[in-house]
């Protein structure tokens, strides 16, 4: 080997690597690896927006967002109002008989023979009494005497039980002329023949069809003792914008038939 040899395998030696076992501070061997390492890459928290995906799924994660959730319908406080449900058997015979007995109202009955051809009923059941509702509360409008006071209390227990219920309505009254069921579409359409500032006008067609009708009377569901003897209902009449009134009506079943009690001390008219 010559000298310029010598010299290049020299050089080399010197600048390589030196390729031998490390120790930790336990003193144990670690192998360098001949393949460099990836720096390791911090794992994400899984997504949990609305639409988001996880790494392993396409399914849409179910966590709700409060910036897209929707805006409320009721009054702060106020129950979600529940979808109506038919009427319980066991109250379905006393409720259309108070229903009929209240049939026509005092008021939509005042304003005349002419217009009382037809009665228009709410076809389910309004809720009255819940946080936010302006309507006066049962317990504050009726006060049955001292000597019925603990009888009533069950029917308020009832009340407080129900009172965030709607109730379907069927054809069950018993009342001496013709009267229709309405449903939220044709009570819109209704009010719209009785509102002249609405922008539009309804057609000769639908002024037609409740012509002769004073206006809509609406219920609440009817609230009863564990024995059906003693009865609470709310009682709506409506003729149009800022025309109406309403109020609880307390009951009581004597003989088989059910009598209206003297014991409202409150009622709301617009």
């Amino acid at each position: 080997m010559n000298a310029r040899a010598l010299l290049l395998l020299t050089l080399l030696a010197t600048a390589a690597p030196a390729l031998h076992p490390q120790q930790d501070a336990t003193g144990s061997d670690q192998r360098i690896n001949d393949q460099p390492t990836a720096p390791a890459i911090p794992q994400q928290p899984a997504a949990t927006l609305p639409g988001a995906t996880t790494p392993d799924s396409n399914r849409r994660s179910t966590t709700t967002s409060p910036l897209n959730a929707p805006a409320a319908t009721t009054a702060p406080g106020a129950p979600i109002p529940l979808p109506p449900t038919p009427m319980r058997p066991d109250r379905a015979d006393d409720s259309y008989a108070i229903y009929s007995l209240l049939m026509p109202g005092s008021y939509l009955l005042g304003l005349g023979p002419e217009h009382n051809q037809t009665w228009l009923v709410g076809d389910t059941t309004i809720t009255r009494g819940y946080p936010g509702d302006r309507t006066p509360g049962a317990q504050r409008c009726i006060q049955p005497p001292a000597d019925r006071a603990q009888d009533f209390k069950a029917v308020f227990d009832d009340y407080d039980k129900h009172k965030a219920e709607s109730v379907q309505l069927e054809h069950n009254l018993q009342v001496q002329i013709p009267y229709k069921l309405l449903n939220e579409q044709q009570r819109n359409a209704f009010n719209d023949t009785r509102n002249a500032s609405r922008p539009n006008a309804p057609d000769a067609a639908t002024a037609d069809d409740y012509r002769g009708a004073p206006g809509i009377t609406y219920f609440s569901q009817v609230y009863f003792n564990l024995g059906n003897t003693l009865a609470l209902v709310y009682m709506q009449e409506s003729c149009g914008p800022k025309c109406g009134t309403g109020k609880w009506v307390a009951l009581e079943k004597v003989s088989g038939g059910w009598v209206r009690r003297d014991w409202n001390v409150c009622s709301l008219a617009s």
